[in-house]
């Protein structure tokens, strides 16, 4: 199924992104609000493929 791997390639490229984000959130303190705040985005797409590949697996 091409488009359940597609998504399951951007939630990996998402949670990847959550880390990273995470990680400079803590390295950066002056910067922590903004790298919090993308971080907690990328964790809403990762909600949102989640639930469509929940969805295609139907």
């Amino acid at each position: 199924m091409i488009l359940l791997e597609a998504l399951e390639m951007a939630l990996s490229k998402e949670k990847e992104a959550v880390e990273k984000y995470t990680e400079l959130e803590i390295k950066h303190h002056a910067l922590r609000d903004l790298f919090s705040f993308l971080a907690n985005e990328e964790r809403k797409h990762v909600k949102m493929i989640e639930n469509k590949i929940r969805d295609l697996m139907k």
